[in-house]
């Protein structure tokens, strides 16, 4: 097959990033790179489905970075994975073997390594530009469990209708499972021998970035990649879920400018201009000062290390730099590298790296840090609800209407042509029974 029908292939078959934002994957490799990595960093606390996707699949991992490989000319691909991953190691250093250009990259256990700019200059030195993308230095990065689909797709003809994640926390048993996209969280919770507290919530993605679910009726998207269940009352909860007038309150009466966010940033470390305790500065300020500080938030990606590891007071500044930066772009205002500025990661950021296990301790979690192995489970839902925004880009749109039967596997939504996205497809065989304007839901 050709460049344009791998392509083709890729989109229809509703591939996107396996965690993070959900890029759409066509669009990434509708390119031409010279590097290709695969981010297995899995730098959020307490999850493992990374860790156990490139246990059990390496070799349709491999396959599915050598595809990328040759459609985007790329002569270097590169799986990132962390020295604690032990038993895939090996398995990926001996498949790597009978392809050419590809080898296996030890990064280390810190928060975030799974940042795309962070792990494009841990294994490669380049520093991508400042509000850039890894691209612009020859770098393709996506999930690992996306290249597992790329290869299932190519090879097989699959669509994306099933998901890995990890259930963990206050549950009786913390797993790792697969399960089909559109599922509900309460459906799947059984499978970890159900919750251990009386008012549970979840963490939808990792503790650091993930947003608070309180609705166990939320289905699993193509980028779910993990719950953590906690109790309301827990530290990390209340702190998450502290309203955004209390958090800018409690900042402007407390900071006092030690400037440790700033030091501990990893965007700031590896070269960006990103300050956020000058954000928080700006707290206390009005006008053309308010401004001139705040654009200091235009290259934060909100990774949340200030607010829950780095500030001394347990302020907020991770928060403030996402409001200030959303508050600039309604004004229209974007980063400009200036002119001759010379990009070059800071000194010490070697030394000022975040260990993975200190940040659990910080965040009260060292209870729930234990191993979710994989359980393969015989599960077919009575019913599911397939959101039609999954991925970053446009929304899908029906191709079915309510009475169709479907059968597991066939396209139900797709964005147009013309639009960034990627399509959707019924996880089970059965009947649309409504299709609202964020969802299909689809019974037995």
């Amino acid at each position: 097959m050709d460049k344009k029908k791998i392509i083709e292939i890729i989109r229809n078959a509703g591939i996107i990033g396996a965690g993070g934002a959900g890029f759409p994957t066509y669009m990434k490799l509708n390119a031409n790179v010279d590097t290709i990595i695969i981010n297995g960093a899995e730098c959020e606390p307490l999850l493992y489905k990374d860790k156990e996707v490139m246990r059990l699949y390496p070799e349709e991992m491999v396959s599915g970075l050598n595809i990328a490989m040759e459609l985007t000319g790329a002569k270097t691909g590169i799986i990132a994975l962390k020295a604690k991953n032990k038993e895939a190691i090996p398995k990926l250093q001996e498949i790597s073997k009978k392809y050419k250009g590809i080898r296996v990259e030890i990064i280390p256990d810190v928060y975030p390594s799974g940042d795309e700019v962070v792990l494009v200059y841990e294994v490669t030195k380049r520093i991508v530009p400042p509000a850039g993308i890894p691209l612009q230095v020859g770098c393709v990065v996506s999930n690992s469990e996306t290249f597992i689909n790329i290869h299932r797709a190519v090879k097989n003809n699959e669509a994306v209708i099933y998901k890995y994640l990890t259930i963990t926390g206050e549950v009786k048993k913390p797993i790792t499972i697969k399960v089909p996209v559109g599922v509900r969280i309460k459906d799947i919770l059984s499978f970890a021998g159900g919750v251990t507290v009386s008012d549970p919530v979840f963490i939808d993605g990792g503790p650091m970035m993930g947003s608070v679910v309180f609705d166990e009726n939320t289905p699993v998207s193509k980028t779910s990649a993990g719950y953590i269940v906690l109790s309301k009352q827990h530290p990390l909860i209340i702190r998450k879920t502290l309203p955004q007038q209390s958090t800018q309150r409690i900042g402007k009466s407390a900071c006092d400018q030690c400037s440790y966010c700033t030091e501990f940033c990893p965007r700031y470390l590896v070269g960006h201009d990103v300050r956020p305790h000058a954000v928080m500065r700006s707290l206390g300020l009005t006008g053309g000062q308010y401004t001139v500080n705040s654009k200091y938030s235009l290259l934060c990606v909100e990774c949340k290390l200030c607010t829950l590891f780095s500030c001394p007071e347990l302020l907020y500044p991770g928060e403030t730099c996402g409001i200030s930066k959303r508050e600039l772009a309604k004004q229209g205002i974007r980063y400009k590298l200036p002119e001759g500025a010379e990009l070059k990661a800071h000194p010490m950021r070697e030394f000022r790296k975040v260990p993975t296990k200190r940040l659990i301790e910080r965040l009260k979690l060292s209870d729930y840090d234990v191993s979710a192995h994989f359980e393969e489970i015989k599960f077919q839902p009575n019913e599911i609800f397939i959101l039609l925004a999954q991925q970053i880009g446009a929304a899908c749109q029906p191709l079915v209407k309510i009475g169709d039967a479907v059968k597991q596997g066939q396209m139900i939504g797709k964005t147009p042509d013309d639009k960034l996205g990627a399509a959707i497809h019924s996880s089970i065989n059965g009947k649309v029974v409504n299709i609202t304007d964020k969802f299909i839901h689809i019974k037995k």
